[in-house]
């Protein structure tokens, strides 16, 4: 099996078309700016396409692992992976709902895929930082304004 990436990336939202295979992905996701921690993202989706580079059928192993700030790595996802023979190009969006995030700074997802023997034949990584910013008063009411004399 020899797969070639041609595309991955880390989003809110993604879909493959199941009539013409386009992929579209929706709000990309480089950063996230949030006041305080912990939180969760409702939604966050990761999408690749990949090109078959033999014409023999490709079977092996996808995984899925998250390094956190704190230099911890976690396997998040696995499975198996089968192209049959007379496909060409396989598109994959993986979804995770609900996901936590317990720290600010960066934060990386290595996609990796192995062969049917255990052989690791490529990755993919997917970056994206956890910064804080402070948060803005909420605005006043203009019936609250207040008393002002000269």
């Amino acid at each position: 099996m020899s797969l070639k990436l041609h595309f991955a990336s880390l989003s809110q939202g993604a879909s493959v078309d199941q009539q013409t295979g386009q992929l579209s992905v929706f709000d990309l996701i480089e950063e996230v700016r949030v006041p305080t921690l912990p939180i969760q993202l409702q939604t966050l989706v990761i999408s690749l396409a990949l090109e078959k580079t033999t014409a023999s059928a490709a079977k092996g192993k996808m995984f899925i692992h998250l390094f956190t700030p704190d230099g911890k790595q976690a396997l998040v996802g696995s499975g198996d992976m089968h192209i049959p023979t007379e496909q060409k190009r396989m598109k994959a969006v993986f979804r995770f709902g609900g996901f936590p995030i317990q720290l600010f700074g960066s934060y990386r997802f290595v996609l990796s895929w192995v062969n049917d023997i255990g052989t690791k034949e490529g990755e993919a990584l997917l970056d994206f930082d956890v910064i804080q910013v402070t948060q803005l008063a909420q605005g006043m009411d203009p019936s609250d304004k207040p008393l002002v004399t000269h």
